[in-house]
Formats: C-alpha cells, structure tokens, sequence
C-alpha cells in the first residue's frame, strides 16, 4: 500500500490526482491546522505506517520535520511532490524509490530528482522521452535490456504517432518473440511490453448544475478502467462554453494538470455524434457537450468511448487526429559548428531527413542512428527510391517531404542557406521553421 500525504491548502489536489490514479493500491490524508493531525504529524505518519510514501508538500519543510522528530526513513521509499507539481524528490529508498518516482512522474507529469548515480549517456530509447510518457513495468526490463545491447526489438503501434527515429534493430519486422516496445493509448494486458503513451486523447465533460465537485473524475475514472484507456494518455479536456469553471470540470482539470477547451454552443450542434440528448439540446443549446467536444477538440479525430452517464455529469473520449511535423531547417553555410542549435534539435527529432543531396550529406553524421535519409537531387532518376505522386513520378524535395509528413512521419527537410526557399502547402502536418545564418 502507497501512503499519499498532503501538508494541506494547494498540496490536497495533488495528493487527490496521485489517490485517484492509484485507487486500490493507496490510501490518502490530509494536514489540517484545526485539529491534531497536523503537518509535521502527517509526516511522521507516512514515515511511520507506510513502506512506500508520497508526501506533497515543500520539501524543506519535510526534512526539518523528520530531522526534529529524529525520524528516520529507513527501509521506506520516500518521496516528496512540492506544492506546484513541478518536482518530486526521492528522499530515501534506493531503486524502488526511483520506479515509484517514476510512476509519480507518470501520472503528474512532474520531473523527477533522484538519489541516483551520475547520468548515463543517453540510451536508444531516450530519443522518446520529450515526446510520450514511458512507462517502465516490471516486466519490461527485457525490452530496455535487448534495446540497449543492440538486440531485435519488435515495434508495434496501436496509434500512430510521429516517431522520432529509432535504431535499426528496433522495428515492426522483428521477430514475433522478440521483446515489444508498444506506442499505445491502453493498458498492456500481459504487462511485458514497454509502453510508449503519446497524450492524443480527449475527454469531453459535460455537467449539470446539480454535479458534485468530484462527480465528473470519478465518472472518469471509472471509464478508464473499464475501457483500458491510460489516464496518462489524455492530453486534453473539452466542455462547452461557460462550463470551464464548473466545479466537477475545474476539479478533472486540477487533477490530470489539463487546459480545459470551451467550445460554444453552436458549434456543438453542428457535429453528428451517436447519442444526443434533446433535454439537453433545449437546455444548453446543443444536443451533446461531452460527444461533441471531444471531437472537436480531437480536430478531426474519432469518437473511441462514446458518452458515459452519472447522476449529473457525462464523459466521452476521442482520440486526436494525428498530424505529421515537418521542420524547414536552413543549414547556414552547412558547417556543423555554423548550426543553430535549434537546428540540431529538429533534426535529432526527425525520422526523415529530406533535402538536395549536399544539405543531406552535410548532416548525415549529426542525425540519430535509424534517420532515414532521402536526398532527391534536381533531375531525379525514374527509378529513384523516393516518394511518388499518384502517376507514379518522383516528388521534388519539397513535395516528398510534404508526402511523408501528411502520412503522420516527423520531417526535417533542410537546405543550405538560411532555408528561405523552402515552401511546402498547409496540410495535416504541424509546420515549424528554423532559419539558419546566411551562406
């Protein structure tokens, strides 16, 4: 069992968020200055009664307090979250210590401080870190172990996502009894892959006056464990207009640490969804909140849970459309110690590297191990490796990258330069430009 203890005030959501996560295998409690369960009694309290604790408090206070009680945390893993959320501190318990870190990192999104040894050079999987939550079972340590030691690793995606690149060995080809690394939004029934959770859900809220505060997350809660959808994978929350502060809203949002979207009613009304309400049509001036705003956060995505029902609140999850990246990346004069340094970034994020073949071949040793590297020269051969139009001809630089970002990949397409000849049309595809210095 996991001890949760808040030192009170701003502390409580938190502790609450790290509770409703971890329902059966935790038990929460609150400071209160009016009674005698006080701070530095909380804290004496997990220390005492837990193998595993979370205090969420400042974690100055947390030290003095232990210090002037001569309290002792052996044999315990103990953590502290402070108050904003930011940070949670390992304060004893050696490598369980650092999983359960972990987990709460997971869950708040907070950056781990560990009692760990100096940082190891960085691993073929920490290419993934910036992008999607990672989550390390305890059976998974076969699939961290064959990625490091250069061993086939089978790739499976349930979503698709914009990887960046990955090393050779790791791909969807490996053998069937290979170890999996799996890019997924639901929860692994035989608990031995290693997940990779990108945040492409959202959930709609809807609430009625009457909706208790925690009604909506526990409504939530519930939905995630019937269905297998991760609490970890959602990435945003959508109500309709004027619902933001709601209380069972407000409260979901404080405890996933997530910007609610307000859409107003009339463009609700607009979406087809697969159960409208005309009760609630007549009353909010559409026939669905929660369906309907979940989509249109979602920007073209689908419907996966359609509405769930309380006494007062409604939740439905959509998935998000997935959209491509393509970074314009202007090399300057193609030196490496010529290039800006968010230059470098987008290409080491990149799966594909597009571009005349002298821009290519001036980053080929910069780019991580796997990049697929496309140089597409002036006049391409007709039985050239690159991406094709509907005819079957070739694409130029600038529509092959433009192809393959649309298809959901992350690319850099670069020219020497400061890359101001680099257009490519608007499409589903996240665009980001990194003028380099002039040649």
């Amino acid at each position: 069992m996991i001890g949760i203890v808040s030192l009170g005030g701003s502390c409580r959501p938190l502790a609450e968020a790290l509770h409703a996560a971890w329902p059966e295998s935790s038990e929460v409690r609150h400071a209160s200055n009016g009674n005698c369960f006080q701070a530095p009694d909380v804290v004496d309290y997990a220390v005492g009664r837990y193998e595993r604790a979370v205090v969420v408090g400042p974690v100055g206070y947390i030290v003095r307090s232990l210090t002037l009680r001569g309290r002792r945390p052996d044999g315990v893993e103990l953590l502290c979250v402070d108050p904003h959320g930011r940070w949670v501190v390992q304060l004893a318990g050696g490598e369980r210590g650092r999983e359960l870190a972990r987990e709460v990192q997971a869950v708040l999104g907070t950056t781990p401080v560990l009692d760990e040894a100096p940082p190891r050079p960085e691993g073929p999987l920490d290419a993934l870190t910036p992008h999607a939550v990672r989550y390390h079972r305890a059976g998974s340590a076969a699939t961290v172990r064959a990625a490091e030691d250069g061993d086939p690793v089978r790739l499976v995606a349930d979503v698709p996502y914009p990887l960046p690149a990955l090393p050779p060995h790791i791909r969807p080809d490996a053998p069937e009894d290979a170890p999996a690394l799996r890019i997924t939004d639901r929860e692994d029934p035989g608990g031995s892959d290693l997940l990779v959770v990108p945040r492409t859900l959202v959930v709609g809220i809807g609430a009625s006056g009457g909706a208790e505060p925690e009604e909506a997350m526990r409504l939530l809660m519930t939905v995630l464990k019937e269905t297998g959808y991760l609490r970890t994978a959602i990435g945003r929350l959508a109500t309709v207009e004027g619902k933001a502060d709601h209380p069972a809203v407000a409260w979901v949002s404080r405890c996933l640490n997530l910007p609610v979207d307000e859409h107003p009613a009339p463009e609700l009304a607009r979406l087809a969804v697969p159960n409208p309400s005309a009760a609630v049509g007549t009353a909010v001036g559409t026939a669905s909140v929660a369906e309907a705003a979940a989509l249109a956060s979602a920007d073209g995505g689908e419907l996966v849970v359609p509405k769930r029902k309380s006494a007062a609140a409604t939740v439905a999850i959509a998935r998000a459309a997935v959209r491509g990246r393509l970074a314009l990346v202007g090399l300057g004069p193609g030196e490496p110690d010529l290039l800006v340094p968010r230059a470098l970034a987008e290409l080491r994020r990149a799966s594909a590297v597009v571009g005349r073949p002298a821009a290519v071949e001036a980053v080929a040793g910069l780019l991580r191990p796997g990049t697929r590297l496309i140089p597409v020269a002036a006049e391409a051969a007709p039985d050239a490796d690159l991406p094709r139009d509907a005819a079957g001809r070739p694409l130029d630089h600038l529509a092959a990258a433009a192809h393959l970002a649309a298809h959901g990949h992350a690319v850099a397409l670069v020219a020497l330069g400061d890359g101001a000849d680099l257009t490519v049309p608007p499409g589903r595809y996240d665009l980001h430009r990194v003028p380099g210095l002039p040649s």
